[in-house]
């Protein structure tokens, strides 16, 4: 071996590298585990342990694991945990020297070597492999069917609903004892936020608040259930969830022009009401479905394959690593669905939970069978395999105006080659030139030679355009031909079904290392033979989307969706860890209640709103939020929920609010994103689509990126679209609070809110009174009244003082007081 092709496996065992084996070693959290499992593993798998391995070791070094990289060859360790410049392995991987390359031969992609550096810097975290577990009987509570659950008796005298009697059961066991009943101004605000993410307006808190009959809170929530808001509000949620964004995620982040159909059918499904066993056929399988149903249906359901289209892309090239769309597709639809992280399960069986890799192919089978559509990418700049929106026995229509369409074409081509404006301009400007080279001869004068450079330069520019023109026109019915009729087709970013496909087991995750054919199925630990009906033709969607509502699967599927609508509605989960129901989840705090609810979503036809009913008809998420030192002493967390949580408003809620308050919400819905014409698309690795587009529409519909974030909705916890979202982080930061001080949406917000109230109110009490209710739901105590005029005088004289126009004081300082108002903790929570 020369010196300048040395092996990893010498220059590691030199001892070059100190290091220590103290460096972090704690259990990774789920983040880090999913990024070793997606990004590391498969390398150190496919790439560093045939030679560095347990079967051969050269040099001493091994690279199977963590601690065998910290112990290192035979001088010294191969890895310094949070320090990728000083780790010889990332060095190694680099071929920054001659002396120094892993591979010895050719470099690992760029992308390859950020994951490990970034895994080095985050302090090479490996997740502990769990005990073997058998899958046959494995016992896991998630696992099992939903238990008959009757509701405890009522020895409290607290509570009328079911929901209640469990709550109420767990108090007493601990010695808790609820607050009282929130008051109904509290109440009305919590309704609107929960089910619309609006704030109610004036009226309708005072109307409620004077509405005395017993079933009044019954009222306003269906109400609100029958708003167009609510899917807005909680559409946004399943968008969380269904990784959803307007653009495709690859290197160079490519548009998606039809996006907004699958976010608008969301709204739309959420605002029906549609079942949920039936939204999940629809979301797996819609194009399948669609064959089957109506017509004027059809291409609603295949809209809503979107689910399954929006998976991340990757690379440069059309559909380049499909293996990782299908891996996020199946990591998706199990985490969302069923609860279950089937990530790990690519490369190896799944360190925790009853997942074998041949589950994870088996069901792999069922997405390779399905067409993707792509959006476009670096070196493939084209939009195709777009789903159409038509039935197929209304392709021919398409089929007739294409060939009318590619007919005017060639005719338009054919006058432009004969009889068009610019060939007429070429003849006519050729026949100027000739005249002029003519005179120029003849008489030799200056004035005659630059007549025939001005000529010539004129035919010049006249050819170019001529042959621009004719290029256009021959690109476009090119263009026409390739495409075919599905070009002027309506289409969705949706996928389409295929063949039947079963695959091979990929080992180590590596789609170019093939093992044994894997025929499609599910998992044993939820169906123990590990099959299901499968129709003869086609990707076999339907059958798997039927499966996980109707097949051994469903209580856990209805688990995890009443799971869902709890932490929305309360700010926690029954379950923690709401898509990791798996052998590390967390249990549930109730299980009996959790199973009560469940068996009540599919008794209720898995309606969504019914469970909403539920809920809120309850007297428990009717208290309260305020403390008491008692209850808190035993249970400081609130797990048994003897008061409601305070919660704050998350960013949608907090944008729509400001403008609404404002006065200039736009509360149509605006369709399609502005983005530029597709033939201008021109975007790579190093000039990546970037675009913010100002908008007055409520934020489900603010235009997200995957690599760009929203700024906005960056900072302030919004979701990321590139991976599924079960629950947004909650923090509070500096840059929040100057936020609402000083950005300038918010200071237009706070002027036009101060405008409506000089509008609307007759005197400073009546103005006053509507900026706490349209802020707060609420009325101002005297002392807040007191304050608030005091401010507003001493605004105006100190405006005064600096020479502000009289006409222009009120303004002003009223804009001063709603922006002290919008930035308190009583607009920014919930109580």
């Amino acid at each position: 071996m020369s010196r300048t092709t040395l092996s990893l496996s010498l220059v590691l065992a030199t001892g070059l590298l100190a290091g220590g084996s103290n460096a972090w070693a704690g259990t990774p959290d789920a983040a880090s585990e999913s990024f070793f499992e997606l990004k590391v593993r498969p390398v150190l798998a496919s790439t560093c342990v045939k030679c560095h391995g347990a079967k051969k070791a050269s040099g001493g070094l091994r690279l199977d694991s963590r601690e065998a990289m910290l112990a290192g060859g035979e001088n010294g360790p191969a890895l310094v945990p949070g320090d990728p410049e000083g780790s010889l392995l990332i060095q190694a991987v680099r071929h920054a020297d001659e002396s120094l390359k892993m591979p010895p031969t050719k470099p690992l992609q760029k992308t390859v070597q950020d994951d490990l550096v970034a895994w080095v810097a985050a302090g090479a975290p490996w997740p502990k492999a769990a005990a073997a577990k058998p899958i046959e009987g494995q016992a896991h509570w998630a696992f099992e069917p939903l238990r008959a659950v009757v509701p405890p008796g009522d020895s409290t005298g607290w509570g009328t609903q079911p929901i209640d009697r469990f709550i109420a059961a767990g108090q007493q066991a601990k010695g808790l004892h609820p607050v009282a009943k929130a008051d109904r101004r509290a109440l009305v605000r919590r309704a609107y936020f929960d089910l619309i993410g609006l704030p109610p307006e004036p009226d309708r808190v005072e109307a409620f608040v004077a509405d005395e009959r017993p079933d009044a809170f019954a009222r306003l929530v269906e109400e609100l259930l029958a708003s167009p808001g609510y899917g807005e509000r909680w559409g946004r949620y399943w968008l969380d969830l269904a990784r959803y964004a307007d653009t495709a995620g690859d290197n160079s982040d490519y548009p998606i022009r039809e996006a907004y159909l699958y976010r608008d059918y969301v709204i739309d499904a959420f605002n029906a009401d549609i079942p949920y066993d039936r939204f999940l056929h629809e979301q797996i399988a819609g194009d399948i479905l669609a064959g089957d149903g109506p017509s004027d249906d059809y291409a609603r359901r295949v809209i809503a394959t979107g689910f399954v289209a929006q998976a991340k892309r990757f690379g440069t090239t059309k559909l380049e690593d499909i293996h990782q769309i299908i891996e996020d597709t199946l990591n998706t639809t199990g985490q969302v669905v069923l609860g279950l992280s089937l990530r790990c399960a690519r490369c190896h069986d799944h360190k925790f939970d009853p997942i074998t890799a041949r589950d994870y192919y088996a069901l792999y089978g069922f997405f390779a069978g399905a067409k993707y559509p792509f959006a476009g990418a670096e070196e493939d700049r084209k939009p195709s395999e777009f789903a159409p929106l038509v039935p197929p026995d209304r392709l021919k229509d398409f089929e007739t105006k294409q060939a009318e369409h590619l007919a005017r074409l060639k005719a338009n081509l054919a006058e432009a080659e004969t009889r068009g404006e610019a060939t007429k301009r070429v003849r006519d400007l050729g026949f100027a030139v000739a005249e002029a080279e003519f005179l120029a001869g003849a008489a030799g004068t200056s004035e005659r030679a630059e007549a025939l450079e001005t000529a010539k330069v004129e035919l010049a520019k006249a050819i170019r355009n001529r042959e621009s023109q004719l290029h256009q026109l021959r690109g476009e019915i090119k263009q026409v031909t390739e495409a075919g009729p599905l070009a002027l087709a309506p289409s969705a970013y949706a996928v389409r079904d295929g063949n039947p496909t079963d695959v091979k087991l990929q080992v180590g995750g590596d789609p170019h290392k093939l093992g044994e054919l894997v025929t499609r199925g599910v998992p044993k630990v939820l169906e123990p033979d590990g099959t299901i009906d499968l129709p003869a033709t086609g990707s076999g969607r339907l059958a798997l989307a039927r499966w996980l509502t109707e097949g051994a699967p469903r209580h856990l599927t209805a688990r995890v969706m009443v799971n869902r609508i709890w932490q929305h509605h309360f700010g926690k989960a029954i379950v923690a860890t709401p898509s990791d129901f798996g052998l590390r989840g967390i249990p549930p705090t109730h299980p009996e209640l959790l199973d009560w609810l469940a068996a009540d979503f599919i008794a209720q036809g898995w309606s969504v709103k019914a469970i909403h009913r539920r809920i809120m008809l309850s007297e428990t998420y009717q208290l309260a939020s305020e403390h008491d030192s008692a209850d808190a002493a035993i249970d400081t967390g609130n797990t048994y929920y003897w008061r409601f949580d305070r919660r704050p408003l998350d960013a949608e809620a907090l944008r729509d609010s400001l403008l609404a308050l404002g006065g200039n919400l736009q509360r149509d819905r605006p369709g399609p994103q502005p983005f530029p014409d597709v033939n201008t698309w021109r975007y790579t690795a190093h000039h990546q689509f970037k675009a913010l587009y100002p908008s007055e529409h409520r934020s489900v519909y603010l235009m997200v990126q995957r690599l760009h974030p929203h700024p906005y909705l960056a900072l302030f916890n919004g979701p990321d679209t590139s991976v599924t979202t079960p629950a947004r982080d909650s923090s509070t930061v500096a840059l929040q609070a100057l936020y609402l001080l000083n950005n300038p949406f918010v200071h237009d917000q706070s002027q036009r809110f101060a405008g409506r109230l000089l509008a609307d109110g007759a005197d400073l009490s009546a103005r006053l009174r509507l900026a706490y209710l349209r802020a707060f739901g609420r009325v101002p105590t005297a002392d807040e009244q007191n304050r608030a005029g005091a401010f507003l005088t001493r605004y105006e004289r100190s405006l005064a003082d600096e020479g502000v126009p009289a006409d222009r004081r009120p303004g002003e300082a009223w804009a001063g007081l709603t922006r002290a108002l919008l930035a308190s903790n009583e607009f920014l929570y919930v109580d």
